[in-house]
């Protein structure tokens, strides 16, 4: 009996000590890790115990050492605390927490996208995965059809010549962000043509320009035609060095029939799509959707409602506008303010907005922290009113004592009353003539 007690005791003991520190696949490093890192696939997040980002993401992060562990690719998660290491965070030159790395026999890859275990998961394979694809010419339809989300560079024919080098470059720099294949003849052709193409939005577009700029087109052509931009995106998409056209819409309200902002974003969608057909406006332009207008008021430092238009140089941080209403445009106007806008800025004429000058700047940070606290009391009003208005209290207390404190002296505390005064001077002349009238009668 007493052993079968001992044995549920000792059971109940491990579900409690499973259930506080539940399994995990990520592993704890340490500075031990700069010997290693080199040595196949690392999947890291750098973080630091009291970074409130950080604790947020560790569920997520030991959901994505699960969902890599179960997949049984060869990529091993960890973590590692920075203030306990920062020999580590100093030599691979950790700025922010959580920073997320991925090492590929030593060769790191910042990770820059959303903080979803999907997103992660997804980033985590496709680095992993071979740089350049073999495969068959019957596999293209599947290609074809995981390119909707994510455009995918093919190369057909040969594997060697200069065409296939300039290939091999451009997928060894931007292996972590697109997916590159080779389809070499089949048994039944001699030769295949060589040729680089991308597949993206239901298309098949194919590279024309000098081999040494195959890797600048990569870059340009690595976004779907019309994608949602996010505070973590925009930065990758400005790198791409196309001017960007900000469509402010909704996710809430694209399936709303009713709504002007489904049609307005409709509009946007089909001027992406005829963007296509002018080869100079495809090659300057990217369209990107907004979910809401947070970023774009930001960006303006302007309250920006949704439906809105803009577009957008990361580069300088400027944004040209359109004197168009939303409600108003159309596809043929949209491609106009398009064409207008690229020969404005050839020519130096263009109304730029914004940018990066000192003014600017200062401007920017006030209205980004008017922003912010707007943004608390809209969402959290009663925090927020604690949270500012406690302390505002307490100095308002103190201000107010300070200003009402009588600081003024009365005379009489110095002087006393001038009566007394007068009658200790008569009291100090009668006893000198006294000691006078003495001093005679003394002679």
């Amino acid at each position: 009996m007493k052993s079968l007690i001992s044995l549920t005791y000792l059971i109940v003991l491990l579900f409690f000590a499973e259930a506080i520190n539940p399994p995990t696949a990520v592993l704890d490093l340490s500075e031990k890790f700069l010997d290693v890192k080199d040595e196949g696939m690392w999947f890291v997040e750098f973080y630091a115990p009291w970074c409130a980002h950080c604790k947020r993401l560790h569920p997520v992060w030991d959901q994505v050492g699960h969902a890599l562990s179960d997949s049984n690719l060869p990529i091993r998660v960890g973590k590692l605390d920075c203030t306990r290491f920062p020999a580590v965070a100093n030599k691979l030159s950790i700025q922010g927490y959580p920073t997320i790395m991925f090492f590929r026999n030593g060769h790191a890859i910042d990770y820059r996208g959303g903080r979803e275990k999907e997103s992660l998961v997804s980033f985590a394979k496709r680095c992993a995965a071979p740089i350049i694809e073999a495969v068959k010419e019957n596999q293209l339809g599947k290609i074809k059809l995981s390119a909707r989300s994510q455009p995918s560079f093919v190369f057909f024919g040969d594997s060697s010549g200069p065409l296939f080098d300039a290939f091999s470059d451009a997928a060894n720099a931007k292996f972590s962000v697109a997916r590159f294949y080779s389809v070499s003849p089949s048994e039944n052709e001699s030769t295949l043509r060589q040729r680089v193409v991308v597949y993206k939005d239901n298309a098949e577009i194919e590279f024309n320009g000098e081999m040494s700029t195959l890797k600048d087109w990569v870059t340009r052509e690595r976004w779907p035609g019309f994608l949602q931009a996010t505070s973590s995106n925009l930065a990758e998409m400005g790198a791409s060095g196309k001017l960007i056209v900000l469509i402010v819409s909704s996710e809430s309200q694209k399936f709303n029939a009713t709504s002007p902002v489904r049609e307005f974003h409709k509009i946007a969608e089909e001027s992406s799509n005829e963007m296509r057909k002018h080869p100079a406006l495809w090659n300057r332009f990217q369209f990107a959707w907004l979910d809401g207008s947070d970023l774009a008021s930001q960006i303006q430092m302007a309250t920006v409602s949704e439906s809105h238009l803009f577009i957008f140089n990361y580069t300088s941080y400027e944004y040209y506008l359109s004197e168009d209403e939303p409600g108003q445009m159309t596809i043929k106007s949209i491609l106009t303010f398009l064409e207008q806008t690229a020969d404005a800025i050839d020519k130096g004429t263009v109304i730029a907005f914004g940018g990066r000058h000192l003014l600017t700047r200062m401007k920017r940070m006030v209205f980004e922290l008017y922003w912010n606290i707007a943004q608390m009391f809209a969402t959290q009003p009663l925090l927020s009113s604690c949270l500012f208005g406690v302390p505002i209290a307490f100095l308002s207390i103190i201000c107010y004592s300070i200003c009402s404190a009588d600081f003024t002296v009365d005379r009489d505390e110095f002087y006393g009353d001038e009566d007394e005064i007068l009658d200790e001077e008569e009291g100090d002349e009668l006893d000198n003539s006294e000691i006078d009238e003495n001093h005679e009668k003394a002679e």
